[in-house]
């Protein structure tokens, strides 16, 4: 949930708050003046003012605790929404969240105008099981989170970051032109091969293969990553720790 919908929640709860407050004091206030209309006008009087006084203090807690529960719910709302749309591992988008999201900007960017295209880079990372097998799954978790870190950092703002399983990740996000996009393609994978892990006194250097793909015309997701998933082939094919651009 982003920050947006957490204010809207906060503001619902306050106005619902308040018109349930003033919706209870009138309520009482007109009870106690219709039934109290065979007594003195003064008691009267004092008999809304009291249950204007005592419904005044009454609601507001009532409405607090209200909120309270509301609160408790949306907090396990988004806890059990960050569970099914993030990785346990990395906290990046999963398979799942990248497909909608990533379904969702390809139909924005079809009804855009403009200039900026749509690009999908597919991220692999070479010879990880090597790492397994040599480190063990602690330092293959490890090298997990440092590259997913290492494209949170070096991608774009506003890019869709997510790993699609095992060592697979993905880059989508707006580009100007092709060159921009190989820019950012070598961008990560410098930034990749110039850091490295430390797994228990030893270091671990990591590089990564990269695939790149522009959406065209009433491209869908699948066939936006299957163009992608074709050039990273390439790329591997090609020695690795590079990127190939698909046709």
């Amino acid at each position: 949930m982003t920050n947006d919908f957490r204010h809207q929640f906060w503001k619902q709860q306050i106005q619902t708050s308040l018109i349930v407050c003033l919706g209870v004091m009138a309520a009482a206030m007109v009870m106690i003046w219709i039934f109290t209309y065979d007594l003195d006008m003064a008691i009267r009087i004092r008999g809304v003012i009291l249950a204007a006084g005592i419904s005044g203090i009454l609601a507001p807690l009532g409405s607090a605790y209200a909120i309270r529960q509301n609160s408790r719910h949306l907090a396990l709302h988004l806890q059990y929404e960050r569970l099914a749309n993030s990785d346990d591992l990395t906290g990046l988008a999963n398979r799942r969240c990248f497909n909608r999201r990533g379904a969702a900007r390809l139909a924005e960017a079809g009804r855009r105008r403009g200039r900026a295209q749509t690009a999908l880079i597919l991220v692999d990372i070479d010879w990880f099981k090597r790492v397994n097998d040599q480190h063990g799954h602690e330092a293959g978790d490890d090298v997990l989170c440092h590259v997913a870190q290492t494209l949170i950092h070096a991608a774009p703002h506003g890019a869709l970051i997510a790993r699609l399983g095992g060592e697979e990740f993905t880059v989508m996000c707006d580009i100007s032109s092709h060159a921009e996009l190989t820019l950012l393609a070598e961008k990560l994978r410098r930034a990749t091969e110039a850091t490295h892990i430390i797994y228990h006194g030893e270091a671990i250097r990591v590089t990564i293969s990269l695939g790149l793909a522009i959406a065209r015309p009433g491209d869908t997701l699948s066939a936006l990553l299957s163009r992608a998933d074709k050039a990273l082939y390439g790329a591997k094919d090609h020695g690795r720790n590079q990127f190939a651009v698909a046709a």
